[in-house]
């Protein structure tokens, strides 16, 4: 075994591709130009590294300069890493027109994800177009603890698989899993009674989210659904049991037609 940063990894591991990808995951939207000081701060390598590192990724077409001194941000390369994915990912095209009809019907977002380590993903979104909820971009995330479909996630996997996000959190992001701990027992008693999570707030005081985790997994992943909409405090809890329950319905029938579960298993 070997030591990377903080964490023992496999002999097997390497090093010099995991720090290419750290390189890359530094971005997001909201940095989404950096500067070669900024990666040495945010990946806690040394310059000359990060120098290599983003050279050789240039020339793979993964990241661009933007001017001399302008940093770096990330090139059209990596749209050809997540294209694949997605496009064997036939339950979104299966999923679509239920996920519309329910954006529709209340008013609000909803999505598809799946887990990330300690977030969640959002694979597909679909929204009204006149709603003023606000959009979701395919790949964004939000902290796992701190998020309805995170905190479906973690209350839906094995005891093993709960605990093992739960230590990883607990390292990597101290002040989310203080913040949010105490929520796993309330989620775990939401989706007992009523099958959907929910979260009021937590991002957005006009907002509440719900989601519900098929019932088993697909190649692999467990995916989840959720609907986020805006609602006034005095609505809140309301609206948000009406999107549960009609969420809730929307994977039974979407699992349905993937054959995961038959009508007799309503």
């Amino acid at each position: 075994m070997t030591r990377h940063g903080t964490q023992e990894v496999d002999e097997h591991f390497t090093i010099t591709l995991a720090r290419g990808v750290q390189i890359l995951q530094a971005f997001s939207s909201e940095k989404a130009t950096l500067t070669n000081g900024e990666l040495v701060t945010l990946t806690g390598m040394d310059k000359a590294t990060v120098s290599r590192l983003a050279f050789t990724l240039i020339e793979l077409g993964y990241l661009r300069r933007e001017g001399l001194r302008g940093g770096y941000s990330l090139d059209t390369g990596v749209l050809t890493l997540g294209y694949p994915l997605l496009a064997s990912m036939h339950i979104r095209q299966v999923a679509r027109p239920w996920m519309h009809n329910l954006s529709e019907h209340m008013d609000g977002t909803v999505s598809l994800c799946v887990r990330d380590r300690s977030s969640i993903i959002y694979l597909d979104s679909v929204r009204k177009i006149d709603s003023h909820t606000p959009s979701v971009d395919i790949g964004s995330s939000l902290p796992l603890l701190a998020s309805a479909a995170g905190r479906a996630w973690l209350c839906s996997v094995s005891e093993a698989q709960r605990t093992a996000a739960l230590n990883q959190i607990r390292l990597q992001t101290p002040a989310v899993f203080e913040a949010n701990q105490k929520e796993i027992e309330k989620t775990k008693s939401q989706m007992q009674r009523h099958g959907f999570s929910i979260n009021r707030g937590a991002h957005d005081a006009r907002r509440v989210a719900v989601a519900v985790p098929m019932c088993k997994l697909l190649h692999g992943e467990l995916i989840v659904f959720n609907c986020s909409l805006l609602a006034d405090e005095s609505l809140r809890l309301a609206k948000a049991r009406e999107a549960g329950y009609a969420l809730r319905d929307m994977v039974r029938h979407i699992e349905v037609a993937i054959g995961m579960r038959t009508l007799d298993n309503e």
